[in-house]
């Protein structure tokens, strides 16, 4: 009230009235001019307005001056037949309606001023039919007549029966109204909840009507409109133009084809209402439209399907405080909210601090108040009937401050969907959000974004929820350039997110799915994305859940999940994240990611996670580039890729069966360093996932770790398939347990690689129970060795008993890179195995031995005493171990040579200049024997090879070849 009454004061201060009324006629309708009567019409002193001109079903009236003053009448007598009175103020000067302006009958009512029309705080209209009230210059009918007020000519003698639209010239006056007149309000069927009806109707016209303003401003200070289950249009026109009247079976339509600037429309402490047992219609359209501690409600409240509220304006401005709803308590359908504003839509809260309080207890109750001063934009059901959509379309959409808007269902019917498309779209300390409410059955509507760029920063929640039995709508996002998901504020209670969950304590309802295509999406300081089941507060199930929704990622060029928030309200950090979880017994989402470039960094997290009965996700990751590197607050939060199930956070949660679920990478090069990890682990009785890699590299550092961990659970089973693998500075691949037996690992790659003395270990070990397999089908491996157990403990100079009771992995405390699949329990019957299964050069294999005659050193040395202090060769002669060219790989096939003798010991020397070397025909040799190789195969020599001299070492006679 105190809002409105300062919109008031403002009004009486830019337009006062004149102290007495004033109706004068003008001439130009001759001898059917309009005339006045002075009267008492409902105990008010009236002047009853009658003559006017005659025309089939229409009545034309022209005056001079028309005022209506405080506690007076004025009414239009209806003669029989007549459907339209059209009324113009020729004079120049404004209309001032401060009483009661009427028609003695059911004909609809054109009041046209171009100078302006105020309607003071008592103004109200008293007429059975509709009220266009305009400060266009003309009415134009279908007969090409314009009765108009600025070219006032008199009325052809022709039938005139239908208008056709509103001329507008230069510079039309305003339209202001600040009526809070009191009038009745509509019989309703008993309603759940409290609605913002007020008996303060202001101008108001009959159930099914219809109440217009069309002129230059638009200016509701204080002063409502009422059109119960009817319909109320408003148009701001600041260009010359046709407004063209369309009417309908519904009531009348406005078409602005024709015009092409539009003026302003202002709301403050204003109210605009067409509910009834079918919510009305509403239309506003203008340049700049301002709607400032108002509200706009189409409410259903029967068995009638709403019609749509429909804004359209270059710039929009919702704050205050002020609310829009087209929702329904009935069995009607509610109907659509739409929203187009070429340059911008800003919707401003009443503040950050109310805007969480309202949040956390939504969170404790799981549901709302729908008429909650936060809320600015509702489409909403609390009964059997659907609610409608809502769609925004901008070039710039800022929501910011507090603003929760939202589809929901309370009752049976299902919610609206939500719409936005805009060039760049900027959600701050707000909440858009689509659900369904505790005890309703129907399902969500989606959300929709299309964007060229989404940012949400501080607090801001994009989500889709269910805490009923009826499925909540998908969030589908397409950003061309980027969605950025930033910042929870320090000291907050509610997370930067984009979330879809399921609350339902009948398990029925299932999460959304949560789809995001774009070009770069980017995650940081402690904001995320996640699609959970059922909720935990400590180590309590606050809320069961139904099964869970998917998270669904493509960008085109790169995935960011970096960083941590700083302390929030209840004195903890968070991560960054990209998360699915259940804490209930159905199964929670799965992740897919398809991208160039992923990186998570410095305390950011993607997680799959079970806490409940039922089973993890599983996570997809399609990339040409993986890196998951360092960690935040000291190694407080590392930065990792999470698979996992059961109690991790350490606190005892009941019925924490569910398993983790698996991770699959298909990358080019993955990097995981700086203390990172990726994970798959089970605390407790749950089995752990599988990890599987498929990529050209893999390279780990600086205790960067793979790892596959369980407690008393089985899996945790590893696969990696790559072209290289290197561990560098205390890097681990790993599938250790506790109780359980170890995990497996298998890794097919052409080379493993690290350096001997940097604690790079391939484990597979176990506490308590059997070791794992641990399976290389590498040939190149270099720097690992294989460990026993025995060889272990040796080296730690521990007992058996010492070494059973380790806290640690064994091997993790050996300088040495090692690759093991032990028990820390003695006993061959417990210890695991590793497997080297491709030939090639490895720690398994041992020293080659090689033939004891391989190489003769006479046969490398130039003896020839001829070519002493001339230009010499150095030759190679054999394979023993060498490479055929210095770049191709050391394999122990190399070792193998079948060997064939030169044909001589002779030397021979290469001039400087290669045009210069002379042909020279060499000579041919006969052969003088053969040798047979260890495959059998007959080679000939050139030498005897039965002499009793090696076959493979002639003796260099040291004889001195003239010319050589």
């Amino acid at each position: 009230m105190l809002r409105q009454s300062s919109a008031l004061l403002i009004a009486l201060l830019l337009f006062p009235f004149p102290a007495i009324a004033q109706i004068v006629p003008d001439r130009t309708l001759g001898a059917e001019s309009s005339r006045t009567v002075p009267d008492t019409i409902d105990n008010l002193p009236s002047d009853r307005i009658e003559g006017g001109a005659n025309r089939g079903v229409s009545l034309f009236h022209s005056f001079r001056e028309f005022n209506v003053g405080e506690g007076r009448a004025a009414y239009f007598t209806n003669p029989t037949g007549i459907l339209n009175i059209f009324t113009r103020v020729t004079g120049g000067n404004p209309s001032n309606i401060l009483g009661v302006l009427g028609v003695q009958g059911n004909a609809n009512l054109f009041f046209l001023n171009p100078k302006g029309i105020v309607f003071g705080p008592n103004a109200r209209l008293d007429l059975r039919g509709s009220f266009i009230g305009s400060t266009a210059s003309s009415i134009l009918f279908d007969n090409g007549f314009e009765f108009s007020a600025t070219d006032p000519n008199a009325v052809p003698l022709l039938a005139i029966n239908i208008p056709v639209g509103l001329r507008f010239r230069e510079n039309p006056g305003t339209i202001v109204n600040s009526s809070q007149a009191i009038g009745p309000t509509p019989t309703l069927p008993p309603l759940p909840i409290e609605i913002p009806l007020s008996n303060k109707l202001g101008l108001a016209v009959d159930p099914g009507q219809t109440l217009a303003l069309i002129g230059g401003d638009i200016q509701l200070l204080g002063g409502n409109l009422t059109a119960y289950t009817g319909q109320i249009l408003l148009g701001s026109v600041k260009s010359p133009g046709l407004v063209q009247f369309e009417p309908t079976a519904l009531g009348l339509n406005l078409n602005y084809g024709n015009i092409q600037n539009f003026g302003n429309i202002e709301m403050n402490g204003a109210l605009i209402n067409t509910s009834g047992l079918g919510g009305g219609k509403i239309d506003i359209r203008g340049g700049n439209v301002t709607i400032s501690s108002s509200g706009i409600y189409s409410l259903t409240l029967g068995n009638i399907d709403s019609r749509d509220i429909d804004i359209n304006a270059q710039n929009l401005r919702v704050d205050r405080g002020s609310q829009i709803s087209v929702s329904t308590l009935g069995s009607g359908k509610g109907g659509d909210m739409n929203i187009r504003a070429t340059d911008s839509v800003e919707m401003i809260g009443i503040g950050f601090e109310s805007y969480q309080q309202f949040l956390v207890n939504y969170r404790t109750a799981r549901t709302i108040a729908p008429f909650d001063p936060q809320n600015v934009l509702i489409t909403g059901t609390i009964g059997a009937g659907s609610a409608g959509d809502i769609t925004i379309d901008t070039g710039h959409l800022l929501i910011r401050d507090g603003v929760v808007t939202g589809t929901s269902s309370l009752g049976t019917g299902n919610g609206g969907n939500i719409n936005i498309r805009a060039n760049v779209f900027d959600l701050a300390g707000s909440t858009i959000n689509s659900g369904t409410f505790v005890g309703s059955s129907g399902t969500g509507g989606n959300i929709n974004v299309a964007a060229q760029k989404l940012t949400m920063r501080d607090g801001s929640i994009l989500s889709s929820s269910t805490s009923g039995d009826g499925v909540s709508g998908n969030i589908n996002i397409k950003a061309a350039e980027s969605v950025e998901v930033l910042r929870t504020p320090p000291g907050s209670a509610i997370l930067t997110v984009i979330t879809a969950s399921s609350f339902d304590p009948n398990e029925k309802g299932r999460s959304a799915d949560i789809e995001i295509d774009t070009k770069r999406l980017i995650i940081t300081q402690g904001a995320g994305i996640s699609v959970s089941s059922g909720a935990i507060i400590g180590n309590t199930i606050f809320s069961p859940g139904g099964p869970g929704g998917n998270l669904i990622i493509r960008a085109s060029e790169s995935v960011e999940v970096t960083g941590i928030s700083g302390v929030l309200a209840n004195g903890q950090y968070n991560s960054s994240f990209l998360a699915t979880e259940t804490n209930s017994s159905k199964g929670g989402g799965n992740i897919y990611i398809a991208t160039p470039r992923l990186t998570v960094r410095d305390g950011g997290v993607i997680s799959m996670y079970s806490a409940g009965m039922g089973n993890a996700g599983n996570l997809t990751i399609d990339a040409d580039r993986v890196e998951v590197s360092g960690s935040a607050l000291n190694g407080q939060f590392i930065s990792q890729i999470d698979a996992s199930a059961g109690n991790l956070s350490g606190i005892p949660i009941p019925n924490a069966t569910g398993n983790a679920g698996s991770i699959n990478l298909n990358v080019d090069r993955l990097i995981v360093r700086d203390g990172a990890a990726i994970n798959v682990r089970a605390q407790g009785t749950p089995n752990a996932g599988t990890l599987t890699v498929i990529a050209d590299s893999i390279a780990l550092d600086n205790k960067g770790s793979i790892n596959g961990s369980t407690d008393s659970g089985g899996g945790g089973n590893i696969n990696l398939r790559a072209q290289d693998i290197q561990l560098r500075r205390g890097s681990r691949i790993t599938t250790d347990a506790g109780i359980s037996d170890g995990g497996n690992i298998r890794i097919n790659s052409e080379i493993l690689a690290t350096l001997p003395n940097e604690n790079n270990d391939i484990t597979a070990n176990a506490r308590t129970a059997r070791g794992g397999q641990v399976t290389v089908n590498v040939p190149n491996i270099f720097g690992f060795s294989a460990v026993t157990r025995e060889q272990a403990r040796s080296s730690l100079g521990l007992t058996d008993a010492e070494f059973a009771t380790l806290q640690v992995n064994p091997t993790s405390l050996i300088s040495t890179s090692d690759i093991a699949a032990i028990s820390q329990q003695a006993g061959p019957a417990l210890q695991g195995a590793v497997t080297f299964s491709a030939t090639g050069v490895n720690p398994a294999q041992g020293l080659i031995a090689l033939s004891q005659n391989v190489v003769d050193p006479a046969t490398l040395i130039a003896a020839n005493p001829c070519i002493e202090k001339e230009e010499n060769e150095f030759t190679i002669t054999g394979k023993g171990g060498i490479p055929q060219n210095p770049n191709d790989l050391l394999s122990s096939n190399s070792t193998q040579f079948n060997w064939v003798e030169p044909a001589t010991g002779e030397t021979q020397k290469t001039e400087g200049k290669s045009a210069e070397i002379a042909m020279q025909l060499k000579p041919v040799i006969p052969a003088q024997g053969w040798v047979i190789d260890a495959e059998g195969k007959v080679t000939l020599v050139s030498y005897n090879s039965g002499d009793g001299v090696s076959a493979r070492n002639p003796r260099n006679t040291g004889v001195c070849v003239p010319g050589m």
